[in-house]
């Protein structure tokens, strides 16, 4: 599978994050949530197999690492597994804790890699799009899989890290969304990864403040409900066109908004955020089938 379907290993993983927090925070529905969360992680694991044979055994990661556009996505993988740590933590405690320093310490490596690509200059506004924010902050889901296992200075040394680079890169995206030429059609569905950074970092912060100091977790996750519902007229637009990998973007910004709706919901006793957040992961899933058909159909013609 190319490595332009990484994202899909994040939204399948965080599909099945979200169910389980959402059962967690409101006790709707276990079997059904956890069937599709292990469903979830099930093809989480297949997609993120098939992309790794894919780029050793087939030769495409030296492309991959050409190609500015591409070099971005391999963060997708790290991501991943960060996210894989939390959903084993609690049945594969130590698996999940040598899971989660992998995936940390190579997200870091590749983060440094690129920034080194990126300090030699020449790097044209337009070249900058919001999948930047995959690897840029992505270390903001660490605490996901840390905290559960005890790693406590691991997940704020990696929280601290990504909410000053999302501060950095926020204008950035702000400013080529606005001022450059628009974005392509087939790259449009990228757009709702601005809600990813904000949504899983109220999340992050729940589990780092452990039930104290709710403001910032909640400044965050306003911040990400706005900026869902600002995008809502590209969604539509998206959907009504054929699905193309980059619309696998989807999938984990929602997914996190539900997870930090459910959380904030019970946190701040509003029953409403609960409703809201289910009423997302119904969404959601229904996207994420889509995609998966839509992808098939894509891979079966090459």
């Amino acid at each position: 599978m190319p490595i332009r379907f990484a994202p899909a290993v994040m939204s399948l993983f965080g599909l099945a994050l979200a169910w389980r927090t959402l059962v967690e925070q409101s006790g709707v529905v276990p079997s059904f949530g956890t069937l599709l969360s292990i469903a979830s992680v099930l093809l989480g694991l297949v997609t993120l197999g098939s992309i790794v044979v894919h780029q050793v055994g087939s030769g495409a990661a030296r492309e991959t690492w050409a190609n500015p556009q591409l070099r971005v996505l391999p963060a997708a993988l790290t991501v991943g597994l960060m996210l894989l740590s939390g959903l084993l933590a609690p049945h594969m405690h130590s698996l999940a804790r040598a899971l989660i320093w992998i995936a940390a310490v190579a997200h870091l490596a590749w983060l440094v890699a690129l920034f080194q690509c990126w300090f030699q200059g020449e790097v044209s506004v337009e070249s900058i799009t919001p999948v930047w924010f995959i690897p840029w902050v992505g270390l903001i889901v660490v605490p996901v899989g840390a905290v559960p296992v005890g790693e406590i200075g691991l997940a704020w040394f990696s929280f601290s890290i990504a909410i000053v680079l999302w501060i950095a890169l926020l204008p950035l995206v702000l400013y080529r969304l606005i001022f450059a030429r628009a974005l392509p059609e087939e790259l449009e569905a990228t757009q709702l990864i601005l809600v990813a950074p904000p949504a899983i970092g109220a999340v992050s912060w729940s589990l780092l403040a452990q039930g104290h100091q709710v403001i910032p977790g909640a400044v965050l996750l306003s911040f990400a409900v706005f900026l869902t519902v600002m995008l809502l007229p590209m969604v539509f637009r998206v959907f009504s066109r054929p699905c193309v990998p980059a619309n696998w973007a989807f999938g984990f910004p929602l997914a996190a908004l539900v997870s930090a709706l459910a959380i904030y919901g019970t946190w701040l006793d509003q029953p409403l955020l609960l409703v809201v957040s289910g009423a997302v992961l119904l969404v959601l899933t229904v996207i994420i089938v889509w995609l998966l058909i839509g992808s098939a159909r894509l891979l079966m013609k090459h």
